[in-house]
């Protein structure tokens, strides 16, 4: 009799094999808007270039954005290295996790944002404690005192990653003084490539305005701005804020970076953006870059956004020290965007909530 069960013994350890493999994700699939692009950078003034990827995954009420982020040169491969982050946003919980890919670790924060470590600043039961230095003198304010928008449409197209696209251009120029009357002209240009909206994107489109509209709502609840897309796209936001509030100093950025009715010139979806930005004059010459010299004491962070704002700083510091022939002829920022693809396709809802794998840690 038991030399009958032995041809069985194969069959059932393959069925116990397979039961201690994953579980299978069975949460429902539900149409989901996902886009799909890369962006590029020759850094400030040529200095740490990356490159990156961006996957979007959208509905009204909830987002996830998974990203990477390369140096392409030789000290950045250093300085930057391969980052791998994601960024999980739900209305309807009214949270935000971030995600570290690689450590398997996330931060949970408020959907309005993260609360101020303790200790950052005095409380009414803790009083500030008196400087042990002399005070830093004030600090130097800027004032946007001129903003020219002009979108032109080029009559130029061409097919890009399968999208029919035609061209606009766009020039931005904006000028900032301070106190003693001293301006600094900042321009910015945008060669722009955009594609008809197809039966098959509009419902993708849809979802993306959804989110953006309910998003926007739920920030003005919480204070915590408006959410208008800016002009430039989101990295090169970050790195231009650090430049301005480096060498400017308090300078209202929301306002220098939102474009006005100009903007709807634009007909389209955009497929490909870049971007050059460069600035020249002397407001707040004399402005200390603090934010630079903490930059080259801290640790290079492990968060996308906190690099690309840091290595902006640790250029700045640097800056005196690199010779005028090194950075002639050169714009401050250059940036690249361009979509790879946009559809709609069933998502599970396991994207949008954090792996069990992943260990909760606390906010720096």
């Amino acid at each position: 009799m038991p030399s009958k069960l032995l041809p069985l013994l194969p069959l059932a350890l393959v069925a116990a094999g397979c039961a201690s493999g994953p579980e299978p994700d069975t949460t429902p699939a539900v149409p989901t808007a996902v886009l799909e692009s890369t962006f590029t950078s020759d850094g400030i003034k040529g200095f740490v270039p990356m490159a990156g990827t961006n996957k979007t995954f959208t509905r009204a009420d909830m987002r996830r954005e998974d990203s990477t982020l390369k140096g392409t040169g030789t000290v950045t491969r250093f300085l930057v290295g391969n980052k791998e982050e994601g960024r999980i946003e739900r209305l309807d919980r009214k949270l935000v996790w971030t995600l570290d890919v690689p450590e398997k670790t996330y931060v949970e924060c408020p959907i309005t944002g993260c609360p101020l470590p303790q200790g950052m600043k005095p409380t009414a039961a803790e009083p500030a404690k008196p400087a042990d230095k002399p005070s830093a003198p004030p600090e130097c304010t800027a004032k946007v005192t001129k903003s020219e928008l002009k979108v032109t449409p080029t009559g130029q197209k061409s097919n890009i990653n399968g999208f029919d696209t035609e061209q606009y251009q766009v020039s931005w120029i904006v000028a900032v003084s301070d106190p003693k009357a001293r301006t600094t002209t900042s321009k910015v240009a945008i060669d722009m490539w955009t594609t008809a909206i197809t039966p098959e994107m509009r419902e993708a489109v849809a979802m993306e305005e959804a989110y953006a509209k309910a998003f926007a709502a739920e920030m003005l609840a919480g204070k915590g701005g408006a959410g208008v897309a800016p002009v430039v796209p989101a990295e090169a936001l970050r790195m231009m804020e650090t430049y301005l509030a480096t060498i400017l100093g308090s300078v209202d950025t929301s306002a220098f970076m939102k474009a006005g009715k100009e903007m709807d010139k634009i007909k389209g979806y955009p497929i490909r953006k870049t971007l050059t930005w460069d600035m020249k004059g002397d407001a707040c010459a004399d402005q200390k870059p603090q934010q630079a010299e903490e930059a080259e004491t801290e640790s290079i962070p492990t968060s996308g956004g906190d690099i690309i704002s840091t290595i902006t700083s640790y250029f700045i510091k640097k800056e005196s020290k690199r010779t005028a022939q090194e950075m002639e002829g050169k714009p401050i920022l250059s940036f690249t965007t361009e979509v790879k693809s946009f559809r709609v396709e069933p998502v599970r809802d396991s994207t949008f909530v954090v792996p069990k794998n992943f260990k909760q840690v606390k906010t720096k």
